[in-house]
């Protein structure tokens, strides 16, 4: 009970001195609130040791958990990459880890780390590598002599790159998907240019086209420990910590003397108005911006970040009042000027909006960039963006590891080690004079390039409304073919040839009345196929009405989804998100995939523009079919037509692979059945490069079936 009154006691004399403290405050408006200054500022500081190799070793003491973190920064990244080993970079990068090293294979590594509950990642960006561990004190000294070994002696192993080398062409297969993403990528190309460092894609060609001796050079010329540096940080003392990486990396051989440069960007960008179609999206990812000339180590660098904050840095912000608060033109929007530590960097916005404020919200985000030159900050929006960047300072660098990761930043890039406390002091001073001449001078509306993602059906205004419209191509290159479609022949009657080999694998369906008379099929069938994830089976039913509406329901080990497709339109429906566009790629590739099926493409003789030329002889297993280049509306493949039975035995085509890559497909047809009065194929099986990758069984065909009124979605 006494506690419980003392409790009362305290609680009440704190909340009368707060009540006290709060009235002493009260002030009649706003602008008569008086801040204090904030308290004094300092930070810890990492020993730090130079190693007879050149190796930079910063070692930070944090004994509150019995914890050893190791990070290393090498001196390299992909803004190094010559033209033509664009990836190699990165793929090294990841590799030094996933790739195993000289004395563990990969799983062995995995296998090892796992037993000890640590952790090794390595990675390579634009202009950095860096590398890091993670294990507790006892197990410090081992696990640093496998690090050690990732860093400078890393296997490179084939599979392990193989797979990388999948998932990288799984991202370019689906790099059109998000526009977002698009925005982003096709932005920095009109800023920095899309054949420079800064701008440049990895391609299926460039991927396909890098080696394991390509990552193996590109290791020997920039891991040495005179470019790099290993940061420490745990439960050990500086000494210790000193001592266990010059055991360890003592041995490491200095580089050959070299200077490291990295390029610069072009000083200036082209202006304009540029646009890239997704019709698949219901929105406009918008994006507008110049180069920039600003390096982070310039005086102006203060001000720039108040004028930053003023302009988009909260929910009070120029922008974001104008464009969310004030017209609900977006969820979110950002923009600044920008600048990194040893290059300039573009001024840019950007924001997403629906279709129909397209134009809108272009006006209103060109009018706030020059309304922030005309009207700029005011003493009221300065002092708030300063203490908002001030109280929020002290977060970035909260723990020992933060400053510590701060520090070797700054080492790296040559920065001061006080720099955080200049910062301060420079945020401090700024004025509104100093935001003022900053946004004139880093603030170009008349340079500005504007791109819009999104569909162009459906805009408030025509994009020509601000300039000249320029279409950018975001057609992802196909990868070089390792099975091209056979080459028609030359000899005379080659064309005739083709076309009675086409006649007959007709007849041996039933017939050109037959063919020609299906106008709805339906299928249902069993595929197994191979995956990135492992093999798995589904089940699939497929209903066409040709040309181009598709329904296909099926039934996954993840669960039921259906596709439909409509035209230039498309649905697909299954998981958490429940209906949504299907993007353009999958649509048009199903379609695609369905014109080729035996029925469809042999209904397409008739059309223009097809070709069916005879290209010399080949087998399907143990069968002699008669080759037939076939081109129709910009498609080409090769069949394999029995020339005894007349059935269409294979197709070769270009396709999609197992991670959404193109790959040449060949398709081969078997188990001829009749089947409502059609004779088609009941088993098919791809393979790309000889290994299998889909087999399908059908178990039903309906030909002509009943359409449901609903069956394609929205359109009949």
């Amino acid at each position: 009970m006494s506690r419980l009154r003392t409790g009362v006691a305290l609680a009440t004399f704190v909340l009368g001195g707060l009540a006290a403290a709060v009235a002493d405050a009260q002030v009649a408006t706003v602008d008569q609130l008086k801040y204090p200054a904030l308290p004094a500022f300092s930070l810890p500081r990492p020993t730090r040791t130079v190693l007879p190799n050149g190796l930079v070793v910063l070692v930070m003491e944090d004994h509150e958990l019995p914890l050893v973190s190791v990070s290393a920064r090498f001196r390299t990244g992909s803004l190094l990459e010559p033209a033509d080993k664009i990836g190699v970079a990165s793929l090294t990068g990841s590799q030094m880890r996933s790739g195993g090293t000289v004395a563990l294979a990969p799983e062995a590594l995995d296998r090892y780390l796992e037993g000890r509950a640590a952790s090794i990642e390595s990675s390579i960006g634009d202009d950095s590598g860096s590398a890091s561990m993670s294990v507790l004190k006892q197990d410090f000294g081992e696990v640093l002599q496998v690090f050690s070994d990732v860093l400078r002696q890393p296997r490179f192993d084939p599979a392990r790159l193989e797979v990388a080398r999948r998932g990288i062409e799984a991202g370019i297969a689906r790099q059109n998907d998000d526009p977002n993403s698009i925005a982003s990528r096709e932005f920095r190309e009109l800023i920095y240019g899309g054949d420079t460092p800064f701008a440049r894609q990895v391609t299926y060609a460039t991927v396909q086209g890098l080696t394991r001796d390509d990552l193996v050079a590109w290791h020997a010329k920039y891991l040495h420990p005179d470019q790099t540096i290993l940061a420490v940080h745990g439960d050990i003392t500086s000494a210790e910590a000193v001592a266990a990486v010059t055991k360890v990396f003592g041995s490491w051989a200095r580089g050959p003397k070299q200077m490291i440069t990295f390029p610069e960007p072009r000083p200036q960008s082209a202006p304009g108005v540029f646009e890239a179609v997704k019709s698949d999206v219901a929105q406009s990812s918008i994006r507008i911006g110049h180069m920039g000339t600003l390096k982070s180590t310039h005086p102006d660098y203060y001000p720039v970040q108040v004028l930053n904050e003023v302009l988009s840095g909260s929910f009070t912000s120029r922008l974001f009042s104008s464009v969310r608060t004030a017209k609900g033109l977006a969820y979110s929007v950002g923009g600044g000027v920008g600048s990194n530590y040893t290059r300039v960097a573009p001024f840019s916005m950007s924001t997403s909006t629906k279709t129909s404020t397209t134009a809108e919200t272009i006006e209103t985000l060109v009018t706030e960039a020059k309304r922030i030159i005309a009207e700029p900050p005011t003493a009221m929006e300065i002092d708030l963006a300063k203490q908002s960047i001030l109280n929020s300072f002290i977060f970035n660098s909260a723990t020992t590891e933060q400053v510590l990761g701060q520090q070797v930043t700054y080492e790296y890039y040559g920065m001061p080690t006080d720099w955080l406390e200049r910062y301060r002091a420079g945020i401090e001073k700024v004025t509104p004079a100093d935001t003022a001449r900053v946004a004139r001078q880093y603030i170009k509306p008349d340079q500005f390039a504007i791109l819009v993602v999104g569909p162009t059906e459906g805009r408030d205004k025509a994009l020509s409304t601000f300039g000249t419209v320029k279409t950018l191509d975001i057609s992802i290159p196909e990868p070089p073919s390792a099975a091209p479609a056979a080459a028609p022949s030359a000899a005379p009657g080659a064309e005739d040839t083709g076309r009675a080999l086409i006649s007959k694998a007709v007849d041996a369906m039933g017939g050109a009345a037959v063919i020609d008379g299906v106008k709805a099929y339906r299928e249902e069938t069993t595929v197994s196929a191979t995956t990135p994830q492992g093999d798995i089976e589904l089940q699939s039913t497929v209903l066409v009405a040709p040309p181009d509406r598709v329904r296909q329901e099926l039934v996954t080990p993840m669960g039921a989804m259906t596709m439909t497709i409509a035209g230039a339109t498309g649905t697909v429906q299954g998981g958490p998100q429940g209906s949504m566009p299907l993007p353009e790629a999958q649509r048009t590739q199903m379609l695609k995939q369905i014109q080729r099926s035996p029925i469809f493409l042999l209904q397409r003789r008739a059309q223009a523009g097809f070709k069916a030329v005879a290209a010399g002889d080949g087998k399907v297993g143990e069968t002699p079919v008669a080759l037939v280049r076939v081109d129709v509306e910009g498609d080409s493949m090769t069949l394999g037509i029995d020339p005894a039975t007349g059935q269409l035995r294979s197709l070769l085509a270009r396709g999609t692979g197992p991670t959404g890559a193109p790959a040449d497909v060949l398709t081969e047809y078997g188990d001829y059945r009749a089947a409502g009065g059609i004779t088609v194929p009941h088993a098919r099986r791809s393979s790309i490069g000889g290994t299998t990758s889909q087999t399908v069984t059908v178990k039903s065909v309906q030909v002509n079936p009943p359409l449901p009124a609903d069956a394609f979605g929205a359109a009949k």
